[in-house]
């Protein structure tokens, strides 16, 4: 019910469903249902990144965008901005069940690294970065710059014209690559920004997409 997020690693595909509050673990290539985690956890879940912790676990990060208000907008009160990404540990027993277990949360609550309202996810370990889609307009829209432990480095990209919307990796050789972001205007921008620096590169569009 309103699938908004999506990650894959191996043959694992998690789809965040933010209207059912939860993340749906699927199998490829069949997409056979394998279970269904967060249910107690997480409010509003929008973006989702999975990375290798150890051999046979993961660790899944869930942005999750809950309000005082829904409609409106209306945050809820800063010190409750530190429950924005959620964490929980993945693995699978002998029989390939799928289990998860949440490890915990985080979010800036300062006015200048809080996430205040959250979409995409996406991570580097390479560079011990998560970039975290805000695209609450009152503040500018933008990627905030984070750890993969979850502290702020006091560090934003340029506020996006319209709401930050997706985050993805593009990653080369060694530590180098790039990464794009989404700008949602009609058509939408692609903005393009140095993998290490984070500094501009550029900007694509389709004569589509919107």
């Amino acid at each position: 019910n309103r699938p908004n997020g999506i990650a894959v690693y191996g043959d694992l595909l998690f789809v965040a469903e933010r209207d059912n509050h939860r993340v749906q673990v699927l199998q490829l290539p069949d997409f056979t249902p394998l279970a269904i985690l967060g249910e107690q956890d997480l409010k509003v879940p929008y973006g989702l990144w999975v990375e290798e912790s150890a051999p046979g676990e993961l660790d899944l990060l869930v942005t999750d965008s809950f309000m005082a208000d829904f409609r409106p907008g209306q945050l809820p009160p800063m010190e409750e901005l530190n429950q924005r990404v959620k964490r929980f540990r993945i693995s699978r027993d002998a029989q390939g069940a799928v289990h998860a277990q949440l490890l915990g949360s985080f979010g800036a609550t300062d006015a200048q690294g809080a996430l205040r309202m959250v979409e995409s996810i996406a991570g580097d370990p390479a560079h011990d970065r998560l970039l975290i889609a805000d695209e609450d307009r009152r503040v500018g829209p933008t990627l905030r710059d984070y750890t993969l432990a979850g502290a702020y480095r006091h560090f934003s990209l340029p506020s996006f014209d319209a709401d930050a919307e997706g985050v993805a990796l593009w990653a080369c050789s060694d530590s180098n690559g790039y990464w794009i972001a989404v700008d949602q205007l009609t058509p939408t921008l692609f903005r393009v920004f140095d993998r290490a620096s984070l500094a501009p590169r550029g900007i694509f569009r389709g004569e589509q997409v919107a």
